[in-house]
């Protein structure tokens, strides 16, 4: 084991690597500190290394202390020489010992070369020689003269006695060299005073304490802080402690030692160096096995840590919010490696993942975008993502082959569909915006329901401001009358006014968000709707007492004819009107069966196709036509009082 100054210098370099990191000025160039991490730099996309392991209290205590210096001793200074007070000025000389002794000149060490000695009427000599006047020497010189004087006898105890609580004192504050002076000058003034022997004791104690922490400030001088093993400035510190819990200097060491590791752990985490700040509070550990800065310290640091992650969610939020999911996707890995497996990480995934399937949305959530010329689009559902059978099964009741072949369709990416069909006020707006003229309009017709006849007819200026009767509409009744070619100007329009993507849903969409989770022929189950499902063809007559010839028998809702939308219950994807009250265009061309369809959720378009995909039962539709994959066709340029639409918007 190296003990001597001279040999700490080999322990120099195996101290450092220990301490990569540390502040060069407070060990004394261990190397230089890592490079800062500056806010463009990117952290490494790496799990953090486990903390090393911690040491204990126990375990450091078993560490073998290294040796202490031996410091010096001071030279054992004579008594001064004993000036005799006059036989005639013996009791001023007394009076005067007790004046000093009070105001604190025990002996010469308690004569500042700055003070002025005031003037001894029993010694006028003594005021300017080099130990000034002070008790010892009063007394001392009361004694040469009258060497059986009680009051003096009885003085030179109590500066003895003085001398104790002076010596104890330095030893309090660890200024051992003074303390042995004056042991020393009780032993000259009483050789076998009883208390020199426990003064002696604490004494040597005192002196190996102080041999341990100049052990320990010539460790740290070099580096040696926690490292090598035994030979190093903590375990000085800690073995004086050991010997003197109360040392002010070992434990100021450990404090100072502890303290770089602290600064040099949180400069590390103010860099985003999270893992090495984490390994140097744990190398902190080997300093005394932890303290309450200690444990601060590690909350600061988790604390430098949250900040980090909490500024980078907010860069990471700015760039959802443009669309760049790349960008937000590599900030969330730095969040991770400031804050792994935290609620503030796992917020962030969730968001991103949120981003890639509904953009700044969230499933079930209702919007809508603002209208450049005033006015706001229609509210919006988000629909989740998810997967379902689409068409029926051959032997469903009521299937038809256009139905078929089922195949499974898979929603990677989520999309908004309005909540409502396109109510009439709602396409008032988009007219009077754009001063458009309907296919009805332009051709001067349009199918009603005829009361007298009891089935839909042509009827001359009849519009999409008219309902199923021909009659004026009100403005919460879904838009009929309208062709498919109407409803796509209508789309276009939200698009060119929201700057967003407005457009019709495709086939395979409108089913998705029929069924809303189910999947049996209806959507509901069994065969019987449920109360409050939708405006269906049940039990109610007509204004003329009209019936059904082909109806849910026993469902009533209450209308004959198209009903104000959301009147009905909304199903489990937030939709009103799925089913019933009027059916809807979707985007896709008609095909007489699902083969050779796309695989995916699009659309399934032929240019310059004329035929157009309708889906979902109207008012005044067969019960068939109520199932979930039932799909007819109407001629892109046809409108009746029973066929109007609602829009989707891409996310």
């Amino acid at each position: 084991m190296q003990t001597n100054h001279e040999g700490l210098a080999s322990v120099h370099k195996l101290g450092c690597s220990m301490l990569l990191g540390l502040a060069i000025v407070a060990i004394g160039g261990c190397g230089r500190a890592p490079a800062p991490v500056t806010a463009q730099h990117k952290a490494p996309v790496v799990a953090p290394p486990a903390s090393p392991a911690l040491v204990t209290p126990a375990e450091l205590a078993s560490e073998p202390p290294p040796a202490p210096v031996q410091l010096p001793h001071p030279a054992i200074e004579p008594l001064p020489a004993i000036t005799a007070v006059p036989k005639k000025k013996v009791a001023a000389a007394l009076r005067e010992a007790r004046q000093a002794l009070n105001a604190g000149r025990i002996d010469e060490r308690d004569i500042d070369d700055a003070d002025v000695s005031p003037a001894s009427p029993a010694l006028p000599a003594m005021a300017n020689s080099p130990t000034g006047i002070n008790a010892l020497a009063l007394y001392r010189g009361a004694l040469a003269t009258e060497p059986k004087n009680a009051a003096a006898l009885q003085g030179v105890d109590t500066v003895i006695a003085a001398l104790y609580a002076r010596a104890n004192n330095d030893l309090k504050h660890e200024h051992v060299a003074d303390a042995q002076r004056d042991a020393d000058r009780i032993g000259l003034l009483r050789a076998d005073d009883a208390g020199l022997p426990a003064l002696h004791e604490a004494l040597a104690k005192a002196w190996t304490v102080a041999g341990y922490i100049e052990r320990g400030r010539r460790y740290e001088s070099v580096g040696a802080l926690i490292a090598p093993r035994s030979d190093n400035a903590a375990a000085a510190y800690r073995q004086a402690l050991k010997l003197d819990a109360n040392s002010m200097g070992a434990r100021a060491g450990l404090d100072r030692i502890e303290g770089i590791f602290i600064a040099n752990a949180l400069s590390q985490a103010n860099s985003a160096h999270y893992p090495q700040a984490q390994t140097t509070l744990a190398e902190a550990m080997h300093v005394r096995g932890g303290s309450p800065a200690l444990t601060e310290a590690q909350a600061s640091l988790q604390a430098i840590r949250l900040r980090h992650a909490q500024l980078l969610k907010v860069q990471a939020e700015a760039a959802l919010d443009a669309g760049d999911i790349a960008r937000a996707a590599g900030l969330q890995l730095r969040i991770e490696y400031a804050m792994p497996h935290s609620a503030i990480a796992r917020q962030m995934r969730e968001d991103i993942e949120n981003a890639r399937l509904y953009g700044r949305h969230r499933p079930g959530q209702v919007f809508n975008d603002p209208l450049r010329s005033g006015g706001r689009t229609p509210d919006m559902v988000v629909i989740p993502v998810g997967r379902f059978m689409m068409g029926s099964a051959n032997d469903e009741a009521g299937h038809d082959g256009n139905e078929s072949p089922q195949r499974q369709i898979v929603f990677r990416h989520g999309f908004a569909m309005a909540r409502t069909e396109i109510t009439v006020g709602q396409f008032a707006r988009f007219v009077r915006a754009t001063g458009y003229k309907t296919d009805a309009e332009r051709s001067g017709h349009s199918m009603v329901f005829d009361e007298r006849q009891g089935k839909l007819v042509s009827r001359d200026d009849v519009s999409w401001r008219d309902d199923h009767l021909g009659n004026k509409a009100a403005d919460d009744l879904p838009a009929i009358h309208v062709s498919w070619n109407d409803a796509q100007a209508y789309a276009i329009w939200l698009s060119s006014q929201s700057a967003h993507l407005y457009r019709l849903p495709n086939e395979a969409e409108y089913e998705y968000a029929l069924r809303a989770g189910t999947s049996s022929a209806f959507p509901w189950p069994g065969k019987t709707p449920p109360r409050d499902v939708g405006n269906l063809a049940g039990s109610d007559p007509s204004p003329t007492g009209r019936r059904w010839g082909d109806a849910f028998a026993g469902y009533s809702d209450g209308y004959w004819g198209t009903a104000p939308v959301a009147k009905f219950t909304a199903n489990a994807f937030g939709l009103y009107d799925m089913v019933g009250n009027v059916s809807e265009w979707v985007q896709d061309c008609w095909h007489d069966s699902y083969r050779r369809a796309p695989e995916d959720a699009s659309a399934w378009v032929n240019p310059g196709c004329t035929q157009r995909v309708v889906r979902g039962a109207s008012w005044a539709s067969a019960p068939s036509h109520a199932r979930s994959a039932w799909r007819t066709w109407v001629k892109v340029d046809d409108s009746n009082s029973q066929l109007g639409f609602r829009v989707v918007r891409d996310l």
